[in-house]
């Protein structure tokens, strides 16, 4: 019996190709489709999860709460945070923090620009990286040491053992007259080796540092503020602790040692409970669930992607299935004899249906053969879209394999039984008398599934043009300054007058437009907020605080709005100190604000020059209002600024090149450095590259949106190509009495066309309100953001009209001028 059904099921196939083609591709096409879905969700959810016991290992996030502000929730923490709650709170085993620095690493002769993470002693026993050599409990013994990955030790050291060998770097924290300390070489010896660390990770290090050594150059300073937020921290609970009983201790915590340092900074009356906010995520979920903090090590998933990816997926197979349906149950007529004579010859009911839904699975079985040459061919492309390595391994990867087997067995039955019970529906007797099956299946049920594949292929593109449209907005919007042709430098280990002779001879520089200075680059994110107070009113206004020198805005081409910029022969202009307690130097210096920020403190640009204010209890006059600078694109709104100009410790050079002359001004800019600086290797970047960086994972799902709207209209074009090819012919009657009676070819045409576009018009009245709702959501996302303008929605569903009409165009024409004698001796 098997045989029988699989020799009838390959004679269908082959006999009627067109509609077997439709059917094995719509579906093969689907299942690639839900294939990629699956490989990119699984590799979502498998970040960390390759590291062991992190079962009760959490990273640890602050939000911060500050009066007329948004919340800032961050992924970074106080460096003396995990330290106290191991000290502070019972049920922590274990602590252990990161943060990352910039060094100057040398093998040799060879000098390279690393980041570094700087981590404790303890690091490896916590967060339990596999070694390839050295152990993890006594690596970081001696100070001076490091642990690199396999490819870092290659980089630096070839094929040669890397265990014992030396890396040097200058010492840090050293006087800013203690030359001798700036320039003097630390060696650091290799202890041990990891495996590289793979893309679905939270880490991103390849270089490993204690932060006991020497050339750490965080200050203990810093790393006792509890104001600063510098580093990431990670802590281990004992067996049967929770989350909530930690969190339920930490507030005292905070208390007793943040409150003391607002006071300092002139905040008094709040508690540091009330500013801040602690939360822990599970290590092995901080890729999706971290993505509401800032300051990830690396960048986060969202949960909102994997499902929306996953429904995808999802929508388009059931499109597919669809198709299937329709097809089948529109050509039952065709296979009228055969069921009737297989029911007179004692076939039961079950056995018709075991026949059809065996056909349906093994069309799926083949269209999922299909889906595999697909993928193989596609998935380097796929990988090389998402930036990360995503692989299939048959034979490692079986269980996968074995799932997607079932999955296209279930997709067959799920297509062939709507269709299998239709057929195997028949009456013998009445299909033998009439040799006709009648009114096969449901008219109305087909329509619902052209309308269903059609609303989802019309929602689709709707997102797709939405998305290409917030992207092209936010890179072309009015950003309030330039960033072309700007390359942004750290000053490294430069005293100040060597900082200062070097800033001289970029400026004398013929390619150099201009330079500035600041204490750090546009994109970068992180606030210094520095509280201000209007005289005379009792509540303070939170700023965010930038130090620039006075050619800054110059460089950037940032406007003055109201009142001057600073000047360099202005005394006044120079604020002695941050004043982080009260500075009396302070008092009587000019600051600039932006126009957010003169909002801020309730005066129009206009209105703000001249006045006094309240710097951390210092009086200071504000004599500019610079333009708002959307230094973070088109995500974040402008942030209330102020900017202070206090010329010492500069970090950060921005240099404007002329466009004509950029390669010999980077070989000067490199060949000066390293007169100023030989034992410190220049990091330096165009500001253009981190802008192009903000919207990378938006257009990435800008391109994933189109090319679903891509399968999703091909296969809905597929069935509806075959739908209409039946449908004709089977109207190949009618329409020749039609044009017996008059109708001409132009509105034969356009009968069969209307036809097929009232499902078209219907599935937009579906697809608009969906699509409308998600994609209001996604927007709010952005500060700056595009309308829902209903062009998009006319467009789309215009297109997909048009889309619909070429293809049944064919068909309708040729029916529509077929000689009606044909069509009526035909009948």
């Amino acid at each position: 019996m098997f045989r029988n059904y699989l020799t009838v099921a390959l004679r269908n196939i082959i006999r009627h190709k067109l509609y077997s083609f439709i059917n094995i591709a719509g579906l093969a096409v689907g299942l690639a489709c839900v294939i990629f879905v699956i490989l990119f969700v699984r590799d979502e959810l498998s970040y960390d999860k390759w590291i062991s016991d992190t079962e009760n290992l959490y990273r640890l996030e602050l939000t911060i709460l500050v009066p007329d502000r948004a919340p800032m929730a961050m992924a970074m923490v106080p460096y003396m945070v995990p330290e106290t709650m191991r000290d502070e709170i019972p049920g922590i085993s274990g602590q252990t923090r990161l943060h990352m620095e910039g060094m100057t690493l040398s093998a040799g002769d060879r000098q390279f620009s690393e980041y570094v993470d700087v981590v404790d002693p303890g690091f490896f026993t916590l967060i339990r990286l596999p070694f390839v050599m050295g152990d993890p409990a006594t690596v970081f013994r001696n100070p001076q040491s490091l642990v690199l990955t396999q490819s870092a030790a290659r980089k630096y050291f070839g094929d040669a053992n890397p265990m014992g060998r030396v890396l040097q770097t200058v010492r840090s924290n050293c006087a800013q007259t203690d030359t001798v300390c700036q320039h003097t070489m630390i060696s650091l010896t290799v202890t041990g080796v990891i495996r590289d660390l793979p893309h679905n990770t939270q880490l991103s290090g390849d270089i490993f540092l204690p932060n006991t050594s020497i050339v750490d150059t965080m200050g203990q300073e810093i790393k006792h503020m509890w104001l600063a937020n510098n580093g990431w921290g990670f802590i281990r609970l004992a067996p049967g602790v929770t989350p909530d009983s930690v969190m339920a201790r930490i507030n005292p915590i905070l208390d007793r040692y943040v409150t003391p340092e607002l006071k300092k900074f002139g905040v008094s009356g709040i508690s540091g409970s009330a500013v801040y906010k602690m939360h822990m995520t599970r290590f092995d979920r901080v890729h999706l669930d971290g993505a509401k903090y800032s300051f990830n090590q690396t960048p986060p998933g969202s949960w909102t992607t994997v499902y929306g990816v996953a429904a995808i997926g999802l929508l388009i197979l059931l499109v597919a299935c669809f198709n299937f349906m329709n097809l089948s149950t529109a050509r039952a007529a065709l296979r009228a004899r055969e069921i009737a004579l297989r029911k007179t010859m004692g076939a039961a009911l079950r056995q018709v249906m075991a026949q059809f839904l065996g056909e349906a699975v093994l069309m799926a079985l083949l269209a999922l053969v299909l889906a595999f040459a697909m993928v193989e061919i596609l998935l380097p492309a796929f990988g090389g879209f998402l930036q990360r390595p995503i692989g299939f391994d048959y034979a490692h990867d079986w269980p996968l394999f074995l799932s997607l087997i079932g999955l296209a067995v279930v997709a067959g039955l799920i297509s062939g039984f709507y269709p299998a019970l239709v057929l195997s529906g028949f009456r013998p007797a009445t299909t033998l008398r009439t040799n006709s099956a009648g009114q096969v299946g449901s008219g109305l049920l087909r329509n619902v599934l052209v309308v269903l594949q059609f609303a989802v292929s019309i929602g689709l593109g709707i997102s797709a043009a939405v998305v290409f449209g917030q992207i092209n907005y936010a890179r072309n919007i009015d950003l309030g300054f330039r960033h072309d042709n700007v390359v942004t430098m750290g000053t490294g280990r430069m005293t100040n007058e060597q900082r200062e002779a070097f800033v001289r001879a970029l400026r004398s520089y013929p390619g150099i437009v201009s330079v500035g200075e600041s204490d750090r680059v546009p994109f970068q994110l992180g606030q210094n907020l520095t509280l201000f107070q209007v005289p005379g009113q009792s509540t303070s206004a939170t700023l965010n605080g930038i130090r620039i020198d006075p050619d800054f805005p110059r460089v950037y081409g940032i406007k003055v709005v109201a009142g001057r910029a600073f000047s360099e022969s202005r005394a006044d202009d120079r604020l002695h100190s941050l004043g982080g307690e009260t500075d009396p130097q302070n008092a009587g210096k000019n600051i600039l604000l932006n126009v957010a920020g003169a909002r801020r403190l309730g005066f129009s640009p206009q209105e703000a020059i001249g006045k006094t204010v309240l710097y951390n209890k210092s009086p200071v006059r504000i004599v500019g209002v610079l333009a708002d600078a959307k230094v973070q694109g088109a995500r974040q709104p402008v942030q209330p600024s102020a900017y202070m100009y206090i010329p010492t410790d500069w970090m950060q050079l921005h240099a404007r090149l002329r466009p004509d002359m950029v390669p010999q001004t980077l070989a000067f800019i490199d060949k000066t450095w390293r007169f100023f600086s030989p034992s410190v290797s220049i990091d330096r970047d165009f500001l253009d590259a981190s802008y192009a960086k903000f919207y990378a994972a938006d257009e990435r799902q800008g391109i994933m949106f189109a090319a679903f709207v891509g399968l999703a209209i091909l296969i809905a074009c597929l069935g509806l190509f075959g739908l209409a090819a039946f449908t004709a012919g089977r109207r190949t009657k009618e329409i020749g009495i039609r044009k017996v009676f008059g109708a001409q070819t132009r509105n034969v045409i356009l009968l069969l066309l209307w036809q097929f576009s009232i499902p078209v018009l219907i599935a937009n009245a579906i697809a608009w309100p969906l699509a409308w709702y998600y994609l209001q959501g996604w927007l709010e996302s952005y500060a700056y953001r595009i309308s829902l303008n209903p062009f998009y929605f006319i467009g789309a569903g215009l297109v997909a009209l048009v889309i619909a009409w070429v293809t049944i165009a064919g068909h309708a024409i040729a029916v529509a001028r077929a000689n009606p004698i044909k069509a009526l001796r035909y009948e």
